[in-house]
């Protein structure tokens, strides 16, 4: 008989074994050690134990649904951060059981949206999301490129390149009130890092450039002004931040956002095959 359990009511082992068994023959491999998955997953990803749902066959973790509240693009969102069911278990309706006490958990926080990720090659769970209400909106883009094969400017451009505050890259990101930031890389996700590298361009007082970027080299967070772009400033504020993290090669992940896309392939980065969609469920 299958059970169902708040994860707040069982442990970290069964956590992990449930999603070790569910990825086992995922597209993409996960393999992570249980200290590694904890600080991931119910760290920056957002998901919190009292949001996250488990399956157990007896005393046997079969399935499970990770969930996290934010405010996403201005709205109180509830992202299934994963949701995956052992092999030999699917097909039995583990899976809608656990995505409805998702939804109902969302209802009863008052939650105006739901929203997940998923790799857009497994056909399958995009069906079976779409069959539960969710929609494709956005598509998700993962570029990576060297530092020795971006363009830089011959004619060094007269702007000042400052180290700045994990507070003030949050401060201006709260002004970009139409900006769409895939989940990972917004401010939330990097918030508590200790090791992310901030730096803005300024004219004279002027900010004119932000960047965030891991010290792995994934670029969070990269806004030139208007005026400003076509100088060399980008790829400046990228070599910048590169130097800083001693990264040689950097990783970006983007939702349609066809300007900073061209700039990308103007720096020779290369588009990694696995994309995603971004789908939503409104409440």
């Amino acid at each position: 008989m299958i059970i169902y359990k708040t994860c707040t009511d069982v442990t970290m082992n069964e956590i992990f074994a449930a999603f070790s068994l569910g990825f086992s023959d995922y597209i993409v491999p996960l393999k992570m050690s249980q200290n590694v998955f904890e600080s991931r997953f119910f760290g920056p990803e957002g998901n919190s134990l009292n949001q996250s749902i488990i399956a157990l066959d007896n005393e046997l973790p079969v399935g499970i649904i990770l969930g996290g509240i934010r405010f996403f693009d201005g709205l109180k969102t509830m992202r299934c951060g994963t949701l995956c069911i052992a092999p030999e278990y699917r097909g039995c309706g583990i899976s809608n059981k656990l995505l409805e006490m998702h939804k109902s958990s969302a209802v009863n926080e008052r939650c105006k949206q739901l929203f997940l990720e998923v790799i857009k090659s497994n056909e399958r769970a995009v069906k079976f999301y779409e069959n539960c209400g969710y929609t494709k909106v956005y598509d998700l883009k993962y570029y990576s490129g060297t530092i020795k094969s971006m363009h830089f400017s011959k004619d060094s451009h007269p702007y000042i390149i400052k180290n700045i505050s994990f507070e003030k890259i949050d401060d201006f990101r709260k002004t970009l009130m139409d900006c769409h930031i895939n989940w990972q890389s917004d401010t939330p996700f990097y918030a508590m890092s200790t090791n992310e590298a901030y730096f803005a361009a300024y004219e004279g007082n002027k900010e004119i450039a932000y960047i965030a970027m891991s010290s792995q080299g994934k670029i969070n967070f990269l806004w030139v002004d208007p005026a400003y772009r076509n100088q060399g400033l980008g790829s400046s504020m990228v070599q910048k931040a590169a130097q800083m993290q001693n990264a040689e090669k950097c990783t970006i992940c983007i939702p349609n956002n066809s300007s900073l896309e061209g700039f990308l392939r103007k720096q020779q980065f290369q588009k990694e095959p696995i994309e995603q969609y971004e789908m939503y469920l409104p409440l």
